[in-house]
């Protein structure tokens, strides 16, 4: 049954990704209609959510702003609104639904129009196919049993107990201006916006974890349409567009190598698929370590829930801006310019302001990135230069560009890492990615399975997708190299944010091959052949969905005692409050209650670029009460010591000494939360005398 709680934070949504697709419409870009809405729903989400953050600093983070954001968006949507398909442009009608925008004059305008703002019936089952996983996976991403919080899969584990804490620092921790929650006192140097957005519907009235699923599965199903319509562009084909949706989605290794292995070990196909489909530590120890983009980066990592659309939203702009109006499938400029270029005349006026208009545009949405991916930031940044050596000619589109970019981008850097390098400060020189045992060579091989010769004869490829097309597709391949050549930031394995737009591009080359394989050999055999191949590519895929979906890799996050902590905390301390708690990444503190730690999970403060040493010694002379300890409390601010099995296990906690100096204020059983700094002693001497 769906709450009314459910349904606010869906309106909200929707009211804000309604303002990108209505902007997206009247800007006349030479977007088609599909375009429009899977880039402009994430684009409105993003632009309202970074328009809530001023007024939260000053006013305060509540229901009553989130809801005048979310009424200026819809208010704003609907004055947008085109009432009409055509926009004049200069000396002639730009049509919203053709792929170029320069054809509205040709008699096959109104054919081409039709054609590609279709999605025949083949995409369409595939599409609804993935929209209908997510909706499963969403539903079963987090479930709340008797025991407690669960994941359904290892990355959710790992990575939501963080995006929840951000989430509940906002709705719950008054986080404002923000800081990082988890290293109180330090910049918030990290790509928070989404879970700004997953905040605003806490403060309509949602439960954070419905809030992380509702907006995923929306999201993720525009992404879904975006990835569609990304292909569809490069390769001007329905078909091979669906393929490069589903390669990048379910695309992996040769990992599934290991489950054919165990069936021919136990004998029982069977029963292995239904009880042992996928191994994650098996492969790991194997150093299989490409998986879905799906399952590793977009639905753990959520930053790609906005990366993803603005930068396939950039690029198609930047395409449509080199093209200078190029007819679909000719690589050629149309007639106008190309007579303009023989003679040394200027571009039509037409040309040159939609050329124009793509070229700002693309600085601006690049511009709304770092708050909403850094990792995409980093992505454009190594594929963009390789786009103005491929296409020097638009030296002052590129200008263009890359002013409004820095324009919007640089103060918004400077401003999260609050003058510091951050993570960037953690760049490496570093060979062949995660690969360990291996040499990078098999490491790859294995790990890409049939992706990389068949990327290699696609790329050799002219036919593939018009010549424009086929630059911009080698463009990401440079990034490839430099992720297995540097560590981007101290922890290798983040380099997966750029390679994934490198997969992006090998999925729409690679689905391109398959498909006009398919359609110029008709015999039995080759069609087989490339059918197997498709299932090669995908198999690992499909058994670590299947796996996760038979709730085979499940982890608990919180048992029912610290979510019961949780909402003690946020009931009996100031929002504002800083905590001392273990280094465990799914404290219920830092988690689901929303208030700042003295220090988090060592990984991933690591991985941030936070020299923690002189916080983590502080910490483990606090716990243990060593001499001096009510002086590193008030150095650091401290306003509560917590003390449960992790503080116990982990930093030795001394209970006992806690226990005689200060007054505990929440006690669970398992846990004790005491507090420690005069005003926290005060406010518990208040509670205690019932004023």
């Amino acid at each position: 049954m769906v709450s009314v709680e459910n349904l606010a934070g869906l309106v909200l949504l929707v009211a804000m990704g309604s303002l990108g697709v209505a902007v997206l419409r009247r800007a006349g870009l030479g977007l088609e209609p599909l375009e429009q809405a899977a880039y402009g729903f994430p684009l409105g989400v993003v632009a309202a959510s970074l328009v809530l953050l001023p007024p939260a600093v000053v006013v305060g983070f509540g229901g009553a702003l989130v809801a005048v954001v979310g009424v200026a968006a819809a208010a704003g949507a609907a004055w947008l609104w085109p009432a009409q398909r055509a926009w004049s442009v200069g000396s002639r009608s730009l049509r919203a639904s053709q792929p170029v925008g320069l054809i509205a004059g040709s008699p096959l305008g109104p054919t081409l129009r039709d054609v590609r703002t279709r999605i025949s019936l083949g995409p369409t089952l595939t599409i609804g196919a993935f929209v209908l996983l997510w909706m499963v996976f969403h539903a079963g991403a987090m479930t709340r049993e008797a025991d407690g919080l669960w994941a359904s899969q290892q990355h959710l584990w790992s990575d939501w107990g963080v995006h929840l804490g951000h989430t509940t620092s906002f709705a719950y921790g008054d986080n404002f201006p923000p800081e990082n929650p988890f290293v109180a006192g330090l910049p918030f140097a990290y790509h928070y916006l989404s879970s700004l957005t997953a905040a605003a519907m806490v403060e309509l009235g949602m439960d954070p974890v419905a809030a992380l699923k509702l907006h995923g599965f929306v999201l993720t199903t525009a992404i879904t349409l975006g990835l569609y319509a990304f292909a569809r562009r490069l390769t001007r084909d329905r078909a091979a567009a669906a393929l490069a949706l589903t390669l990048f989605l379910l695309g992996s290794g040769l990992g599934w190598v290991l489950t054919v292995a165990e069936v021919n070990r136990s004998h029982d196909l069977l029963g292995t698929l239904w009880d042992r489909p996928w191994d994650y530590q098996q492969r790991i120890a194997a150093e299989f370590r490409w998986e879905p983009s799906f399952l590793v980066a977009i639905a753990p990592t959520r930053g790609f829930l906005y990366g993803l659309p603005l930068a396939m939203l950039t690029l198609t702009l930047l395409l449509i801006a080199v093209r200078r109006g190029a007819e679909p499938g000719t690589g050629e400029g149309t007639g106008e310019v190309k007579a303009a270029t023989r003679r040394r005349l200027p571009l039509p006026p037409s040309v040159r302001t939609i050329e124009g208009r793509a070229f700002v545009a693309a600085g601006i949405v690049a511009g709304l990135l770092p708050f909403a991916h850094l990792g995409t930031l980093l992505a454009l940044a190594l594929i963009t230069p390789f786009l103005v050596l491929l296409f020097p000619r638009r030296f002052w589109g590129w200008a263009v560009f890359f002013g409004v970019w820095a324009f919007l981008a640089v103060p918004q850097v400077l401003l999260q890492q609050g003058g510091g390098s951050g993570a960037a400060g953690g760049i490496h020189r570093h060979i062949g990615w995660v690969a360990r045992d291996d040499s990078i060579v098999w490491f790859w091989l294995k790990n890409m399975g049939l992706f990389l010769p068949l990327l290699a004869f696609a790329l050799a490829d002219r036919r593939l997708a018009p010549s424009v097309e086929r630059r911009f597709l080698w463009a990401c391949m440079p990034a490839f190299v430099f992720t297995n050549l540097v560590s981007f930031q101290p922890v290798e394995w983040d380099n997966l944010k750029v390679l994934e737009y490198w997969f992006l591009a090998v999925s729409v080359l690679v689905g391109a091959l398959l498909v006009r394989t398919w359609r110029e050999h008709r015999a039995p055999v080759v069609r087989a052949l490339v059918a197997g191949v498709v299932l090669s590519l995908t198999l690992s895929g499909v058994l670590m969905h299947w796996h996760q979906i038979r709730g085979l890799d499940t982890y608990q996050l919180l048992a029912d005692e610290e979510r019961r902590l949780a909402e003690e905390v946020r009931a009996k301390t100031p929002p504002r409050a800083v905590f001392a708690v273990g280094l465990q990444q799914n404290h219920p503190v830092s988690m689901l209650a929303g208030r700042r730690t003295l220090l988090f999970f060592p990984g991933y403060v690591y991985s941030w670029g936070i020299d923690y040493a002189e916080r983590e010694r502080d910490l483990r002379a606090i716990y243990a009460f060593a001499p001096g300890t009510p002086e590193l409390l008030r150095k650091h601010g401290i306003d509560y010591v917590v003390i449960g099995w992790g503080e116990r296990r982990d930093l030795g906690a001394n209970a006992e000494a806690f226990q005689q100096r200060y007054p505990v204020v929440i006690d669970t059983g398992g846990y004790q939360v005491f507090a420690v700094s005069d005003a926290a002693v005060a406010r518990a001497t208040r509670a205690a005398s019932g004023d």
